[in-house]
């Protein structure tokens, strides 16, 4: 039996649709859409973000007590979809065909079938799955977009015309950290933020898909840019670069960052550079700014003492890198 909170009129046809497979509770946050799984069925729940007319988000995050299919036109009908497993792994399987294809971790698909061609997601039971789709309303962007709309309709316009021709069509990317850093970000927060935070988060969803173009373009090219590194390498990646975000005060070295993450210097320095565009100098240098920002914010500390909380020693040399990163002295930002 589904249950809504909140005003049932504005809940969301595709979260609907969404609970006949995956049994729960609506609620309704500001812009956001949350299906909260019947702990009888499992745990988790499926959050869903209207970004404008023929985009639309989902979040998966969920470990299931059976196996579910989930048709893709439950969610969207004429949609191109983009697929992304943060954690765990789902299968995809096209109707009337036997192959399915597996989308592991940090891994990214790109999938279209015409209406009537049966897409599914399968779910396993009891293993816990993290799994972005974006999808993209196909006759929103192919008919009404024409040579007058902006750079990033076209763009859409232009993969669309790629596929338009295929009945179905399953892209299976390459893994891509970037877009796992961006998703952390997204869902790590709580939405009872301001508008404006919310509309922050909405824009991560727009770099998000813009990676996602821009993967699918090289890979079809054969000019992808991959790093090269093993899936357990990237990884590996992750795990010390949340690591480092707890725990910006430990004097990080480049000796004990590979004795932990078991990578060796070179391929430590390859995987930042592929994630963050960044040497591990900059990243830690980089995470040790934005606390030092948030707590000049948000607390009573004093500038020493936000020094002394993020790592550093030396105040000028804080208040120096601190200047070039925010325009403003650690003083006049608290001031501001």
């Amino acid at each position: 039996m589904e249950n809504v909170r909140g005003n049932d009129l504005k809940v969301s046809s595709a979260l609907t649709a969404i609970n006949k497979y995956l049994f729960g509770e609506i609620g309704i946050n500001k812009d956001i859409q949350t299906l909260s799984i019947s702990p009888l069925f499992g745990r988790g729940q499926v959050r869903y973000t209207k970004l404008q007319n023929g985009l639309q988000s989902f979040d998966f995050n969920l470990n299931l007590h059976e196996n579910v299919e989930i048709p893709v036109c439950s969610m969207t009908e004429n949609s191109l979809q983009f697929v992304y497993c943060l954690e765990g792994f789902c299968d995809h399987q096209f109707e009337s065909f036997e192959q399915t294809t597996r989308i592991e971790q940090f891994q990214t698909a790109v999938i279209h079938s015409d209406n009537g061609l049966s897409s599914n997601l399968i779910i396993k039971k009891n293993r816990p799955l993290i799994l972005n789709i974006l999808c993209i309303d196909k006759q929103e962007y192919f008919d009404k977009f024409g040579p007058q709309s902006n750079q990033f309709s076209k763009t859409i316009r232009n993969l669309l015309t790629s596929i338009k021709t295929k009945s179905k069509h399953f892209h299976l990317g390459n893994y891509n950290l970037k877009i796992a850093e961006q998703l952390k970000l997204l869902l790590g927060v709580e939405y009872n933020n301001e508008i404006s935070e919310l509309l922050s988060q909405k824009g991560r969803y727009y770099l998000i898909l813009a990676k996602h173009i821009e993967q699918f373009h090289a890979e079809i090219e054969n000019k992808s840019n991959t790093s090269g590194l093993l899936k357990n390498e990237l990884t590996a990646i992750s795990e010390i670069s949340e690591y480092i975000k707890k725990n910006p005060e430990i004097q990080h070295s480049i000796k004990t960052l590979c004795l932990q993450s078991g990578l060796s210097p070179a391929k430590l320095q390859e995987g930042f550079k592929f994630m963050f565009e960044r040497t591990v100098s900059d990243y830690v240098r980089n995470v040790r700014l934005e606390k030092a920002e948030r707590l000049i914010k948000t607390t009573d500390l004093t500038i020493s003492e936000v020094v002394y909380s993020v790592g550093l020693t030396s105040r000028s040399y804080f208040c120096k890198i601190f200047k070039k990163r925010f325009h403003y002295s650690p003083k006049e930002y608290k001031m501001r």
